[in-house]
Protein backbone atom coordinates (compact mmCIF):
# COMPACT_ATOMS: atom_id res chain seq x y z
CA UNK A 1 0.00 0.00 0.00
CA UNK A 2 2.05 3.69 -1.00
CA UNK A 3 1.41 6.05 1.32
CA UNK A 4 -0.12 9.56 -0.19
CA UNK A 5 2.43 11.79 -0.13
CA UNK A 6 6.71 11.11 1.30
CA UNK A 7 6.12 13.92 3.19
CA UNK A 8 3.39 12.31 5.66
CA UNK A 9 5.39 9.27 6.14
CA UNK A 10 7.37 10.92 8.54
CA UNK A 11 11.41 10.77 8.83
CA UNK A 12 13.60 12.99 6.91
CA UNK A 13 10.88 13.29 4.19
CA UNK A 14 8.45 14.99 6.97
CA UNK A 15 10.07 18.28 6.10
CA UNK A 16 9.09 20.69 2.68
CA UNK A 17 13.05 20.37 1.82
CA UNK A 18 15.60 17.74 2.27
CA UNK A 19 19.27 18.99 2.92
CA UNK A 20 22.17 17.99 0.24
CA UNK A 21 23.80 15.10 2.47
CA UNK A 22 26.81 14.34 3.18
CA UNK A 23 28.69 17.54 2.84
CA UNK A 24 31.03 15.85 -0.06
CA UNK A 25 27.91 16.02 -2.20
CA UNK A 26 27.03 19.51 -1.06
CA UNK A 27 30.65 20.34 -2.08
CA UNK A 28 29.98 18.53 -5.51
CA UNK A 29 27.06 20.46 -6.34
CA UNK A 30 28.56 23.83 -6.01
CA UNK A 31 31.39 22.77 -7.79
CA UNK A 32 29.03 21.47 -10.46
CA UNK A 33 27.22 24.54 -10.45
CA UNK A 34 29.90 27.06 -10.71
CA UNK A 35 31.86 24.67 -13.69
CA UNK A 36 28.17 25.10 -15.26
CA UNK A 37 27.94 29.12 -14.40
CA UNK A 38 31.88 28.88 -16.10
CA UNK A 39 30.87 27.06 -19.18
CA UNK A 40 28.17 29.87 -20.33
CA UNK A 41 30.17 32.39 -19.66
CA UNK A 42 33.16 31.46 -21.70
CA UNK A 43 30.58 30.78 -24.57
CA UNK A 44 29.38 34.60 -23.76
CA UNK A 45 32.52 35.64 -24.07
CA UNK A 46 33.98 34.19 -27.01
CA UNK A 47 30.82 34.90 -28.83
CA UNK A 48 29.62 38.66 -27.60
CA UNK A 49 26.34 37.35 -27.18
CA UNK A 50 23.68 34.65 -25.27
CA UNK A 51 20.43 35.33 -27.54
CA UNK A 52 20.37 33.59 -31.26
CA UNK A 53 18.42 31.47 -33.40
CA UNK A 54 15.09 29.89 -31.19
CA UNK A 55 16.00 31.73 -28.43
CA UNK A 56 15.26 35.27 -30.43
CA UNK A 57 11.48 34.02 -31.31
CA UNK A 58 11.39 34.04 -26.87
CA UNK A 59 13.42 37.17 -26.27
CA UNK A 60 12.16 39.45 -28.68
CA UNK A 61 8.32 39.42 -27.65
CA UNK A 62 9.86 40.43 -24.18
CA UNK A 63 11.85 43.52 -25.16
CA UNK A 64 9.31 44.57 -27.35
CA UNK A 65 6.43 44.80 -25.13
CA UNK A 66 8.51 46.27 -22.59
CA UNK A 67 10.30 48.65 -24.92
CA UNK A 68 8.13 48.91 -27.98
CA UNK A 69 4.42 48.15 -25.81
CA UNK A 70 3.35 45.92 -29.22
CA UNK A 71 4.73 42.11 -30.01
CA UNK A 72 6.32 43.35 -33.33
CA UNK A 73 9.76 42.03 -33.40
CA UNK A 74 10.77 42.33 -37.02
CA UNK A 75 12.47 45.85 -35.63
CA UNK A 76 14.53 43.08 -33.06
CA UNK A 77 15.57 40.78 -36.25
CA UNK A 78 16.93 43.32 -38.44
CA UNK A 79 18.82 44.79 -35.23
CA UNK A 80 20.61 41.54 -34.23
CA UNK A 81 20.83 40.90 -38.63
CA UNK A 82 22.47 44.29 -38.67
CA UNK A 83 24.63 44.16 -35.64
CA UNK A 84 26.34 40.76 -36.84
CA UNK A 85 27.54 42.17 -40.13
CA UNK A 86 28.26 45.69 -38.75
CA UNK A 87 30.59 43.51 -35.82
CA UNK A 88 31.66 40.65 -37.83
CA UNK A 89 29.95 38.48 -35.14
CA UNK A 90 28.11 35.34 -36.10
CA UNK A 91 24.76 35.01 -37.32
CA UNK A 92 22.35 35.06 -35.08
CA UNK A 93 18.97 35.40 -37.37
CA UNK A 94 18.25 32.69 -39.70
CA UNK A 95 15.87 33.09 -42.21
CA UNK A 96 13.08 35.55 -43.14
CA UNK A 97 12.50 38.01 -40.55
CA UNK A 98 9.23 37.52 -38.71
CA UNK A 99 6.62 40.27 -38.14
CA UNK A 100 5.67 37.99 -35.13
CA UNK A 101 7.27 35.69 -32.83
CA UNK A 102 5.20 31.81 -33.43
CA UNK A 103 7.02 30.96 -30.00
CA UNK A 104 5.04 31.70 -26.82
CA UNK A 105 5.33 34.56 -24.18
CA UNK A 106 5.86 31.93 -21.59
CA UNK A 107 9.55 32.02 -21.01
CA UNK A 108 9.83 35.68 -21.24
CA UNK A 109 7.40 35.76 -18.27
CA UNK A 110 9.46 33.50 -16.01
CA UNK A 111 12.56 35.43 -17.14
CA UNK A 112 11.09 38.95 -16.91
CA UNK A 113 12.64 39.21 -13.53
CA UNK A 114 16.23 38.50 -15.13
CA UNK A 115 15.48 40.98 -17.89
CA UNK A 116 15.01 43.65 -15.79
CA UNK A 117 17.78 43.09 -13.56
CA UNK A 118 19.66 43.45 -16.65
CA UNK A 119 18.22 46.24 -17.60
CA UNK A 120 19.47 47.52 -13.94
CA UNK A 121 22.65 46.33 -14.52
CA UNK A 122 22.87 48.44 -17.88
CA UNK A 123 22.26 51.45 -16.22
CA UNK A 124 24.96 51.30 -13.72
CA UNK A 125 27.30 50.51 -16.44
CA UNK A 126 26.37 53.72 -18.15
CA UNK A 127 26.40 55.30 -14.56
CA UNK A 128 29.88 54.49 -14.50
CA UNK A 129 30.68 55.15 -18.43
CA UNK A 130 30.56 52.56 -20.10
CA UNK A 131 28.80 53.39 -23.56
CA UNK A 132 25.64 50.69 -23.19
CA UNK A 133 22.40 51.69 -24.71
CA UNK A 134 19.61 51.03 -22.84
CA UNK A 135 17.45 49.84 -25.36
CA UNK A 136 16.93 46.13 -24.24
CA UNK A 137 19.55 44.77 -26.83
CA UNK A 138 22.52 45.29 -25.73
CA UNK A 139 24.72 42.25 -23.89
CA UNK A 140 23.92 43.27 -20.53
CA UNK A 141 20.47 42.30 -20.95
CA UNK A 142 21.60 38.88 -22.76
CA UNK A 143 23.55 38.18 -19.93
CA UNK A 144 21.34 38.02 -17.21
CA UNK A 145 18.47 36.80 -18.99
CA UNK A 146 20.52 33.98 -20.04
CA UNK A 147 22.10 33.86 -16.63
CA UNK A 148 18.37 32.87 -15.15
CA UNK A 149 17.90 30.08 -17.24
CA UNK A 150 21.18 28.75 -16.13
CA UNK A 151 19.93 29.02 -12.56
CA UNK A 152 16.37 27.69 -12.95
CA UNK A 153 18.33 25.01 -15.02
CA UNK A 154 20.74 24.21 -12.03
CA UNK A 155 17.67 24.17 -9.49
CA UNK A 156 15.90 21.79 -11.41
CA UNK A 157 18.93 19.47 -10.66
CA UNK A 158 19.07 20.12 -7.48
CA UNK A 159 14.82 19.60 -7.05
CA UNK A 160 15.45 16.33 -9.22
CA UNK A 161 18.13 15.12 -6.74
CA UNK A 162 15.97 15.82 -3.57
CA UNK A 163 12.76 13.63 -5.54
CA UNK A 164 15.57 10.94 -5.87
CA UNK A 165 16.47 10.78 -2.26
CA UNK A 166 12.38 10.17 -1.22
CA UNK A 167 13.07 6.72 -2.87
CA UNK A 168 17.36 5.85 -3.07
CA UNK A 169 20.52 6.46 -1.08
CA UNK A 170 22.61 9.45 -1.47
CA UNK A 171 25.22 8.18 -3.46
CA UNK A 172 22.36 6.50 -5.80
CA UNK A 173 21.19 10.12 -5.96
CA UNK A 174 24.41 12.19 -6.70
CA UNK A 175 25.49 9.93 -9.13
CA UNK A 176 22.12 10.19 -10.84
CA UNK A 177 22.19 13.58 -10.99
CA UNK A 178 26.00 14.19 -12.19
CA UNK A 179 24.84 11.70 -15.15
CA UNK A 180 21.46 13.78 -16.11
CA UNK A 181 23.42 16.97 -15.86
CA UNK A 182 26.25 16.48 -17.62
CA UNK A 183 24.91 13.25 -20.33
CA UNK A 184 21.56 14.41 -21.03
CA UNK A 185 19.78 16.81 -23.19
CA UNK A 186 19.70 19.23 -20.90
CA UNK A 187 23.63 19.98 -20.43
CA UNK A 188 24.04 21.78 -24.07
CA UNK A 189 21.03 23.90 -22.86
CA UNK A 190 22.54 24.25 -19.74
CA UNK A 191 25.90 25.93 -20.64
CA UNK A 192 25.60 26.80 -24.48
CA UNK A 193 22.37 27.65 -26.13
CA UNK A 194 20.92 28.07 -23.03
CA UNK A 195 18.25 31.35 -24.72
CA UNK A 196 15.51 28.28 -25.77
CA UNK A 197 13.31 26.81 -23.02
CA UNK A 198 14.49 24.15 -22.02
CA UNK A 199 16.38 24.79 -18.83
CA UNK A 200 13.24 26.33 -17.89
CA UNK A 201 11.02 23.71 -18.32
CA UNK A 202 12.75 21.38 -16.77
CA UNK A 203 12.60 23.65 -14.16
CA UNK A 204 9.25 24.18 -13.80
CA UNK A 205 8.61 20.73 -14.73
CA UNK A 206 10.52 19.28 -11.66
CA UNK A 207 9.36 21.96 -8.97
CA UNK A 208 5.90 21.04 -10.08
CA UNK A 209 6.30 17.00 -9.51
CA UNK A 210 8.43 18.22 -6.56
CA UNK A 211 5.32 20.11 -4.87
CA UNK A 212 3.12 17.00 -6.20
CA UNK A 213 5.08 14.20 -4.32
CA UNK A 214 6.02 16.60 -1.24
CA UNK A 215 3.29 19.39 -0.21
CA UNK A 216 -0.36 17.92 1.18
CA UNK A 217 -1.75 19.90 -1.93
CA UNK A 218 -5.08 17.24 -2.03
CA UNK A 219 -6.44 19.66 1.38
CA UNK A 220 -5.16 22.66 0.79
CA UNK A 221 -6.51 25.17 -1.75
CA UNK A 222 -3.46 27.86 -1.76
CA UNK A 223 -0.94 24.94 -2.60
CA UNK A 224 -3.43 23.28 -5.73
CA UNK A 225 -3.51 26.98 -6.77
CA UNK A 226 0.50 26.93 -6.80
CA UNK A 227 0.58 23.47 -8.55
CA UNK A 228 -1.74 24.85 -11.17
CA UNK A 229 0.78 28.13 -11.14
CA UNK A 230 3.49 25.84 -11.76
CA UNK A 231 2.37 23.40 -14.58
CA UNK A 232 0.16 26.11 -16.26
CA UNK A 233 3.77 28.39 -16.55
CA UNK A 234 5.54 25.16 -17.44
CA UNK A 235 2.86 24.66 -20.52
CA UNK A 236 3.00 28.47 -21.04
CA UNK A 237 6.49 28.20 -21.67
CA UNK A 238 6.18 24.77 -23.72
CA UNK A 239 3.04 23.19 -23.98
CA UNK A 240 3.99 19.54 -23.99
CA UNK A 241 5.08 20.68 -20.73
CA UNK A 242 0.91 20.84 -19.53
CA UNK A 243 0.92 16.77 -20.32
CA UNK A 244 2.67 16.10 -16.57
CA UNK A 245 -0.34 17.08 -15.19
CA UNK A 246 -0.98 13.16 -15.57
CA UNK A 247 1.13 12.61 -12.58
CA UNK A 248 -1.26 13.98 -10.03
CA UNK A 249 -4.30 12.60 -12.08
CA UNK A 250 -3.40 9.34 -11.87
CA UNK A 251 -1.37 8.83 -8.91
CA UNK A 252 -3.73 10.51 -6.68
CA UNK A 253 -6.43 9.23 -8.47
CA UNK A 254 -5.60 5.27 -7.97
CA UNK A 255 -4.60 6.11 -4.20
CA UNK A 256 -8.12 8.48 -3.56
CA UNK A 257 -10.32 5.59 -5.29
CA UNK A 258 -8.78 2.79 -3.15
CA UNK A 259 -9.59 5.13 -0.09
CA UNK A 260 -13.23 5.97 -0.84
CA UNK A 261 -12.40 9.60 -1.12
CA UNK A 262 -12.95 10.92 -4.54
CA UNK A 263 -15.05 13.83 -3.90
CA UNK A 264 -11.94 16.13 -2.73
CA UNK A 265 -9.65 14.64 -5.32
CA UNK A 266 -11.85 15.48 -7.64
CA UNK A 267 -12.10 19.09 -6.25
CA UNK A 268 -8.23 19.34 -5.89
CA UNK A 269 -7.93 18.33 -9.42
CA UNK A 270 -10.46 20.62 -10.69
CA UNK A 271 -8.27 24.02 -8.91
CA UNK A 272 -5.42 22.24 -9.78
CA UNK A 273 -6.47 22.37 -13.49
CA UNK A 274 -8.43 25.84 -13.94
CA UNK A 275 -5.45 27.95 -12.52
CA UNK A 276 -3.00 25.71 -15.47
CA UNK A 277 -5.91 26.85 -18.32
CA UNK A 278 -6.06 30.30 -16.71
CA UNK A 279 -2.47 31.04 -17.57
CA UNK A 280 -3.13 29.89 -21.08
CA UNK A 281 -5.38 32.40 -21.97
CA UNK A 282 -2.77 35.07 -22.73
CA UNK A 283 -1.19 33.11 -25.18
CA UNK A 284 -4.08 32.14 -26.92
CA UNK A 285 -5.90 36.14 -26.78
CA UNK A 286 -1.80 36.86 -28.22
CA UNK A 287 -2.58 33.93 -31.18
CA UNK A 288 -6.10 35.09 -32.12
CA UNK A 289 -4.79 38.94 -32.67
CA UNK A 290 -1.84 38.03 -34.36
CA UNK A 291 -3.32 35.04 -36.52
CA UNK A 292 -6.74 35.53 -36.92
CA UNK A 293 -7.66 32.12 -35.04
CA UNK A 294 -6.13 29.23 -33.44
CA UNK A 295 -5.73 26.84 -36.95
CA UNK A 296 -3.95 29.59 -38.43
CA UNK A 297 -0.77 29.14 -35.49
CA UNK A 298 2.38 27.96 -37.02
CA UNK A 299 3.01 25.37 -35.35
CA UNK A 300 -0.35 23.81 -36.43
CA UNK A 301 -0.07 24.77 -40.07
CA UNK A 302 4.07 24.54 -40.63
CA UNK A 303 3.75 20.53 -41.38
CA UNK A 304 1.11 20.80 -44.43
CA UNK A 305 3.20 24.04 -45.80
CA UNK A 306 6.92 22.00 -45.35
CA UNK A 307 5.28 18.86 -47.16
CA UNK A 308 4.90 16.39 -43.90
CA UNK A 309 0.81 16.18 -44.79
CA UNK A 310 0.01 18.16 -41.76
CA UNK A 311 1.42 18.79 -38.42
CA UNK A 312 1.04 15.96 -35.72
CA UNK A 313 0.26 12.60 -37.11
CA UNK A 314 -1.78 11.32 -34.62
CA UNK A 315 -2.30 7.91 -35.59
CA UNK A 316 1.47 7.26 -37.14
CA UNK A 317 4.06 8.49 -34.62
CA UNK A 318 7.60 7.64 -35.24
CA UNK A 319 8.08 6.37 -31.85
CA UNK A 320 10.98 4.35 -32.71
CA UNK A 321 12.74 6.86 -34.68
CA UNK A 322 12.19 9.15 -31.53
CA UNK A 323 13.84 7.06 -28.82
CA UNK A 324 16.60 4.94 -31.51
CA UNK A 325 17.12 6.72 -34.58
CA UNK A 326 20.42 8.28 -35.26
CA UNK A 327 18.69 11.13 -36.55
CA UNK A 328 18.54 12.77 -33.17
CA UNK A 329 17.10 9.60 -31.38
CA UNK A 330 17.13 10.32 -27.52
CA UNK A 331 18.47 6.92 -25.92
CA UNK A 332 21.34 7.01 -28.91
CA UNK A 333 22.90 10.62 -28.44
CA UNK A 334 22.34 9.71 -25.07
CA UNK A 335 22.54 6.05 -23.80
CA UNK A 336 22.11 7.18 -20.28
CA UNK A 337 18.46 8.13 -20.48
CA UNK A 338 17.53 4.32 -21.26
CA UNK A 339 19.15 3.77 -18.22
CA UNK A 340 17.00 6.12 -16.84
CA UNK A 341 14.06 5.04 -18.22
CA UNK A 342 14.90 1.13 -17.46
CA UNK A 343 15.05 2.42 -13.34
CA UNK A 344 11.83 4.15 -13.96
CA UNK A 345 10.12 0.80 -14.79
CA UNK A 346 12.17 -0.72 -11.81
CA UNK A 347 10.56 1.85 -9.75
CA UNK A 348 6.92 0.69 -10.48
CA UNK A 349 7.69 -2.70 -8.51
CA UNK A 350 8.36 -0.55 -5.63
CA UNK A 351 5.34 1.77 -6.04
CA UNK A 352 3.50 0.99 -8.29
CA UNK A 353 0.95 3.47 -9.01
CA UNK A 354 3.46 5.92 -8.41
CA UNK A 355 5.75 4.74 -10.73
CA UNK A 356 3.37 3.91 -13.36
CA UNK A 357 2.31 7.74 -13.18
CA UNK A 358 5.76 9.04 -13.79
CA UNK A 359 6.57 6.11 -16.45
CA UNK A 360 2.94 7.07 -18.02
CA UNK A 361 4.22 10.88 -18.13
CA UNK A 362 7.42 9.97 -19.82
CA UNK A 363 5.72 7.89 -22.38
CA UNK A 364 3.37 10.45 -23.68
CA UNK A 365 6.11 12.69 -24.01
CA UNK A 366 7.45 10.51 -26.01
CA UNK A 367 4.01 10.03 -27.48
CA UNK A 368 3.62 13.65 -28.27
CA UNK A 369 6.80 14.30 -30.02
CA UNK A 370 7.11 11.08 -32.25
CA UNK A 371 3.50 12.50 -33.41
CA UNK A 372 4.73 15.85 -34.11
CA UNK A 373 6.20 16.56 -38.18
CA UNK A 374 9.38 17.47 -36.70
CA UNK A 375 10.46 14.32 -34.31
CA UNK A 376 13.52 14.89 -34.72
CA UNK A 377 13.18 18.40 -33.19
CA UNK A 378 15.16 20.13 -35.37
CA UNK A 379 18.65 21.94 -35.10
CA UNK A 380 19.27 19.90 -31.96
CA UNK A 381 21.53 17.80 -29.64
CA UNK A 382 19.83 14.81 -29.45
CA UNK A 383 16.22 15.03 -28.00
CA UNK A 384 16.07 18.60 -26.86
CA UNK A 385 12.58 18.29 -25.98
CA UNK A 386 13.15 15.80 -23.37
CA UNK A 387 14.61 18.15 -21.29
CA UNK A 388 11.82 18.50 -19.36
CA UNK A 389 11.89 14.80 -18.04
CA UNK A 390 14.97 15.49 -15.96
CA UNK A 391 13.65 14.52 -12.73
CA UNK A 392 12.25 11.71 -14.28
CA UNK A 393 15.88 10.33 -15.82
CA UNK A 394 17.03 11.52 -12.19
CA UNK A 395 14.90 9.47 -10.25
CA UNK A 396 15.36 6.50 -13.00
CA UNK A 397 18.68 6.35 -12.66
CA UNK A 398 19.29 6.54 -8.36
CA UNK A 399 16.92 3.60 -8.99
CA UNK A 400 19.31 1.57 -11.10
CA UNK A 401 22.40 2.44 -9.38
CA UNK A 402 20.79 1.56 -6.13
CA UNK A 403 19.83 -2.32 -7.17
CA UNK A 404 23.09 -2.57 -9.08
CA UNK A 405 24.92 -1.11 -6.09
CA UNK A 406 23.69 -2.84 -3.21
CA UNK A 407 26.13 -1.40 -1.00
CA UNK A 408 28.93 -3.03 -2.39
CA UNK A 409 32.01 -0.39 -2.61
CA UNK A 410 33.40 -2.42 -5.84
CA UNK A 411 29.90 -1.94 -8.04
CA UNK A 412 29.37 2.13 -7.16
CA UNK A 413 33.46 2.04 -8.76
CA UNK A 414 32.02 0.83 -11.98
CA UNK A 415 28.83 3.10 -11.85
CA UNK A 416 31.09 6.29 -11.43
CA UNK A 417 33.28 5.45 -13.73
CA UNK A 418 30.42 4.06 -16.45
CA UNK A 419 28.92 7.90 -15.44
CA UNK A 420 31.58 9.52 -16.12
CA UNK A 421 32.08 7.54 -19.58
CA UNK A 422 28.96 8.63 -21.07
CA UNK A 423 29.66 12.17 -19.50
CA UNK A 424 32.83 12.20 -21.48
CA UNK A 425 30.47 10.54 -24.55
CA UNK A 426 28.08 13.60 -24.84
CA UNK A 427 30.98 15.87 -24.33
CA UNK A 428 32.34 14.11 -27.56
CA UNK A 429 28.64 14.83 -29.33
CA UNK A 430 28.98 18.27 -28.24
CA UNK A 431 32.18 18.82 -30.06
CA UNK A 432 30.65 16.63 -33.32
CA UNK A 433 27.34 19.64 -33.35
CA UNK A 434 29.81 22.50 -31.97
CA UNK A 435 32.10 22.12 -35.04
CA UNK A 436 29.75 20.70 -37.69
CA UNK A 437 31.38 17.36 -37.77
CA UNK A 438 27.83 16.43 -37.84
CA UNK A 439 24.79 18.96 -39.57
CA UNK A 440 23.05 20.66 -36.68
CA UNK A 441 19.50 19.37 -38.69
CA UNK A 442 20.31 17.48 -41.67
CA UNK A 443 19.64 13.45 -40.90
CA UNK A 444 22.68 11.49 -39.34
CA UNK A 445 23.26 8.04 -39.46
CA UNK A 446 23.83 5.46 -36.44
CA UNK A 447 27.25 4.60 -38.12
CA UNK A 448 27.79 8.62 -38.64
CA UNK A 449 27.22 9.69 -34.78
CA UNK A 450 29.62 7.20 -33.64
CA UNK A 451 32.07 6.92 -35.81
CA UNK A 452 32.55 10.04 -35.88
CA UNK A 453 33.10 10.00 -31.88
CA UNK A 454 37.04 9.04 -32.24
CA UNK A 455 38.05 11.66 -34.34
CA UNK A 456 35.61 14.71 -33.16
CA UNK A 457 38.59 15.95 -31.06
CA UNK A 458 41.36 16.99 -33.68
CA UNK A 459 38.49 17.89 -36.24
CA UNK A 460 37.62 20.40 -33.33
CA UNK A 461 40.94 21.62 -32.49
CA UNK A 462 41.51 22.44 -36.20
CA UNK A 463 38.32 24.15 -36.58
CA UNK A 464 38.81 26.45 -32.92
CA UNK A 465 41.73 27.45 -34.39
CA UNK A 466 40.31 28.93 -38.32
CA UNK A 467 37.61 30.54 -35.85
CA UNK A 468 40.44 32.12 -33.88
CA UNK A 469 42.19 32.78 -36.99
CA UNK A 470 39.67 34.46 -38.59
CA UNK A 471 39.47 31.85 -41.22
Amino acid sequence: METKHPRRSGGPWSRFSLPLDPPSIRAWFWWASAGTVALFLLKFSVTGFGVYGDGLGYYTPLRSLLFDGDLRVDNEYRYYAESAEAFGAGARVFGEVPHFSKYTLGLGAVLFPFFAWGHLLALGLRGVGFPVALNGLTWPYELVYCLGSVLLGIASLVLSYRIARLFASPPAAALATGGVWFASPLSFYLTVEVSMSHAVSAFLVTAFIWGVLTWPWLTDWRLQAALGGLIGLAAWARPQDGLFILVPILWQGAEQYRAGKLGPYFWAIARLGFVALLLQTPQLLVYLWQYGGLAQIPYLEEGQARGYGGSFHWFQPALWQVLFSGHRGLFIWHPLTLAGVVGLALFVRRRPVLGCALLAAFLLQVYFIGAWWCWWQGASVGGRMFSNSTALFVLGLAILWDEWGQGRARIWRRIAGLTLFFIFWNALIILQYQSALIPPEAPVTLGELYGNQARVIPHFLAHLQRRLGGG
